[in-house]
């Protein structure tokens, strides 16, 4: 909200200084005695006054005060919510008529309360970052925006203790005075803390665990118990469970991270054939402490990324050094020649021939889609992914930033993302130079499947690497030392609306190639938040019992029945559920109906 700025008065024209008396006629001695006797009670009575309202404040302010969630809740059902909630991707909408925005944790559980009463349902919701929507709901929302803030900083246990609402890159500006950071990034820093943990985000690092797993304690607000505290040392089997439980046990208010020293990165992006990444994979993964591979379809190009902290200031310094010089080498518009080649081809005219001036390697990708023959043709694509490559050819180098600004990165446009985790082996140091290994026998299958079936399969087809999560419900389960691999495959959504139902429908295709001839061989799962079910996923009820439930129950049978248990406990009758929950763990056992006071006072309404 800006400031009002103050406003003064001048004459125009102007010509020269005004008589000492203009505007002051001559008076009599009455007049005189008059205009003196106002000249002195006026400012006296006035600061009499400004005294008096000061000591005496107006019991009515002209500001109204904030309703408590209970009148809030009510004046809800008089009045709708008409504001349609959209997720980053474009890809789910929803306009809930409650749609609530708690400050404080006790209102987060006044909220609940009414609606578990009421038997209605509450989903909490972060930024709105999950291509699937998974916090979007038809019926009621709890937005938790404006949680949002450091609650503490224990820098000898090298802890700090946040708001479930406060988004990543907030927290990692919060945390920088106390030269503290996060341990890991995921690609996008506009999630919510809450968020980010409860639908599983992951990061980048082998020997890194997923973000889920920087959680060592947390409160969650439930329907049937109200607010409890969860860590290693209070119900630490409940408390793996509810870290990542995409917000069906109840909301998340409040978390404690586990934190490490700010630190530089230095990056080093070069391209690689397919055949240099088989025999260099295992040694890079072990010697980097963060290292992700783009594979670009229709081309032999793999972008290999890595991120390492400096051995010593020396180091960083030649590498801030190299980096400068890097830049100075070669301008933007030399980077991304050929892709603007491309796009003068299809867009350029005698009055702008070169349109892609200016414009960013992932700018000019979206635009070049969109264009020619359009995004569903695959030799279009495939010519825009070779101008990409040749980008990535000439952007090699170096870069030295803060890990937060280097881990997160630009994903380009509006666009629809499948993410499928799996485990690669048992540990990472057991893994022999030049081995055979499952993410790459992965990334084989997927580009002959694409190739195959003549996919116009985008760029690009990320690959990153974790190690274990002891939450039970993370795509990474698995022990501390285990390797798990992540790959998401993409497509980009145009503005126009039939040309984006169109690649709503391809992509729909092209994730089920990938759910049904590729994640049972590698008993892969879904990244939560990248997981379509419920309404307006294009997923119905056929699919979900044939395809999406059986693969579930593979990879989390027993994680799933424990979910389920405590569900029926903390949130027995789903209010903090929605059609997305619905298809995926099911409804809840009282699904719908009235709770606690309000239940007794209906039942006997219903007897008298």
């Amino acid at each position: 909200m800006g400031s009002i700025g103050s406003r003064g008065a001048g004459i125009p024209g102007g010509g020269g200084p005004l008589p000492a008396n203009f505007g002051r006629p001559e008076m009599s001695s009455g007049r005189r005695a008059a205009a003196t006797f106002f000249r002195i009670f006026l400012p006296v009575s006035g600061a009499a006054m400004m005294y008096y309202a000061y000591s005496h404040p107006d019991k009515e302010a002209l500001v109204g005060k904030r309703y408590p969630p209970e009148l809030q809740y009510l004046a809800s059902q008089q009045t709708p919510n008409t504001d349609t909630l959209v997720n980053w991707s474009g890809t789910h909408e929803a306009t809930p008529p409650r749609l609530f925005q708690p400050e404080s944790e006790s209102e987060v559980e006044a909220f609940l309360r009414v609606a578990a009463r009421r038997g209605e349902r509450l989903r909490p919701a972060g930024s709105g970052l999950s291509p699937n929507g998974a916090a979007l709901s038809g019926e009621g929302v709890l937005a938790l925006g404006a949680m949002d803030q450091l609650v503490s900083v224990d820098k000898a246990k090298m802890q700090v203790t946040v708001q479930a609402g406060v988004r990543v890159q907030q927290l990692a500006d919060l945390l920088a005075p106390y030269g503290l950071t996060l341990q890991n990034y995921a690609s996008i820093r506009e999630q919510q803390i809450g968020g980010l943990t409860q639908v599983g985000a992951h990061g980048n690092g082998a020997r890194i665990p997923p973000c889920d797993e920087q959680v060592v304690g947390l409160r969650l607000v439930t329907p049937g118990l109200g607010p409890i505290s969860l860590s290693q040392q209070e119900e630490p089997e409940l408390f793996k469970l509810a870290r990542v439980s995409f917000g069906t046990l109840g909301v998340m208010t409040q978390a404690t991270l586990r934190v490490v020293p700010r630190h530089q990165l230095i990056e080093r992006t070069f391209t690689a054939t397919p055949a240099e990444v088989k025999r260099n994979h295992v040694r890079w993964l072990q010697e980097n402490q963060h290292i992700k591979y783009l594979y670009i379809p229709y081309t032999d190009t793999v972008v290999v990324v890595t991120a390492n902290p400096a051995p010593s200031p020396a180091h960083l310094e030649a590498a801030v050094q190299q980096a400068a010089a890097q830049q100075a080498a070669m301008a933007l518009d030399q980077r991304t020649e050929a892709l603007r080649k491309l796009y003068a081809s299809v867009a350029g005219s005698v009055l702008e021939p070169d349109p892609g001036a200016g414009m960013s390697a992932t700018q000019l990708r979206d635009v070049l889609l969109a264009a020619g023959p359009g995004p569903l043709n695959a030799a279009w694509v495939a010519q825009v992914n070779a101008a990409e490559a040749d980008y990535w050819r000439r952007a090699s180098g170096t870069r030295v930033d803060w890990s937060d600004q280097v881990l997160g990165f630009d994903c380009g446009g509006q666009q629809w993302v499948l993410e499928v985790a799996f485990q690669v082996a048992p540990s990472l140091d057991a893994l022999k130079p030049g081995a055979v290994t499952r993410d790459l026998q992965f990334m084989d299958d997927l580009l002959a499947e694409i190739k195959r079936n003549n996919i116009a399969a985008a760029s690009p087809l990320e690959v990153r690497w974790t190690s274990g999560s002891s939450s039970p419900l993370s795509p990474a389960a698995g022990t501390p030392q285990s390797l798990h691999c992540w790959v998401g495959v993409i497509m980009y959504l145009p503005p126009e609306p039939e040309k984006r139902a169109a690649v709503t429908d391809a992509f729909r295709g092209y994730t089920r190639l990938v759910e049904t001839r590729l994640m049972p061989k590698y008993n892969a799962a879904w990244h939560w938040a990248k997981l379509e079910a419920g309404e307006g996923s294009g997923r119905g009820e056929a699919e979900m019992a044939a395809v999406v439930r059986p693969r579930l129950a593979a990879r989390f049978g027993p994680a799933l029945a424990a979910l389920k248990r405590y569900r029926a406990v903390l949130d027995p009758a789903g209010t903090c559920g929605s059609s997305w929950t619905d298809a995926v763990i099911g409804r809840a056992p009282q699904q719908g109906q009235p709770q606690g006071a309000a239940a007794g006072a209906a039942g006997e309404k219903q007897e008298k």
